[in-house]
C-alpha cells in the first residue's frame, strides 16, 4: 500500500512541475476573456471512456437551442486565441484523469461541469463508495471544518464515522473558470487496519457547490484521515467543507 501510494504522489508532483507555469492562460488578444469562456464552458462535454473533457460545438445547452442558431452563432464569435488558451486548460486535466484512470492510480475520479457531474469508480476494491449528495439532502447539516485547496497540502482528521459527507467551494475567478483539479487521499478504518483511498475531483467552469457522501465498507465508526493536494499551481481554487 505505501508503494502504491508513494507511486501516486511522486504522478501527481511529476504533474505539477510540468504543468504549473502553463496554467496560467494567456493574455486575450481582443474579445473579453471572462465573456468567452462564460461562452466555452456551455460547450463542454465529457469522454466517459477516456476520461477527458472536450469542447463539442454542435452542443444544445437549452430547448431553446434547437430552434434558433443563436448558440452556434455565439461559439463562433469566440476569440481563438482564448479558446486555444481554454483548450490547453482542459488537455492538461486531461492529461492527469487520463493517466490516473489507465493506471487505476486512483479509486474514483470526479469529473464536473457546469451542469453535469459524473462519478467513475476505477478501483473495484476501493475501500470507500463514494456519491453524490443531493442539495436538498444536506439542509440540515452544519459546517464542522474546512480545508483549503492551495498551493500546500492540507489535511484534516474525523474519527469515528460512519459517512462523512463534502461540499466543493469553488473559486472561479482563481482557476480564470477554466479547468481546475484536486486529488483528495483518506486513510480510512481502524488504527491497525486502515486502507487508502484517493479520488481526484477535476471540472470545467463552476457549479455550485457540489456535494458528496463517502461510506466506510468496513462498518461503522471508523477513522478518517484526509489530505488534500491541489495541482492548480498555488492559486485557492476552492475549499473542501466538511459537514455533520
Amino acid at each position: 500500500m505505501k508503494q502504491i501510494y508513494s507511486l501516486l504522489v511522486v504522478l501527481i508532483t511529476l504533474f505539477l512541475q510540468s504543468c504549473q507555469n502553463n496554467l496560467t492562460l494567456p493574455v486575450p488578444a481582443s474579445r473579453n476573456y471572462q465573456q468567452d469562456i462564460a461562452v466555452l464552458n456551455d460547450f463542454v462535454d465529457i469522454n466517459k471512456t477516456t476520461h477527458e473533457y472536450y469542447v463539442n460545438p454542435n452542443k444544445k445547452s437549452t430547448a431553446l437551442s434547437y430552434l434558433t442558431n443563436t448558440d452556434a452563432e455565439e461559439f463562433n464569435a469566440v476569440n481563438p486565441v482564448n479558446l486555444n488558451s481554454f483548450k490547453q486548460s482542459i488537455s492538461q486535466i486531461n492529461s492527469l484523469s487520463g493517466q490516473l484512470s489507465s493506471s487505476h492510480g486512483v479509486d474514483y475520479i470526479v469529473m464536473i461541469t457546469e451542469s453535469e457531474i459524473y462519478i467513475s469508480q476505477t478501483k473495484g476494491n476501493s475501500p470507500v463508495h463514494l456519491k453524490r449528495k443531493l442539495s436538498d439532502d444536506r439542509m440540515s447539516r452544519s459546517l464542522i471544518a474546512t480545508c483549503n485547496i492551495t498551493d500546500y497540502k492540507e489535511q484534516f482528521y474525523i474519527n469515528s464515522s460512519d459517512y462523512i459527507e463534502t461540499v466543493i467551494e469553488l473559486y472561479p475567478q482563481s482557476y480564470k473558470n477554466a479547468a481546475w483539479a484536486f486529488l483528495v487521499t483518506c486513510r480510512v478504518g481502524y488504527n491497525g487496519n486502515k486502507e487508502l483511498a484517493s479520488v481526484l475531483f477535476c471540472g470545467v467552469g463552476f457549479h455550485i457547490n457540489p456535494s458528496f457522501e463517502w461510506s466506510a465498507n468496513q462498518g461503522n465508526d471508523v477513522d478518517w484521515n484526509f489530505e488534500v493536494i491541489n495541482t492548480n499551481g498555488d492559486a485557492h481554487i476552492a475549499n473542501l467543507n466538511f459537514l455533520h
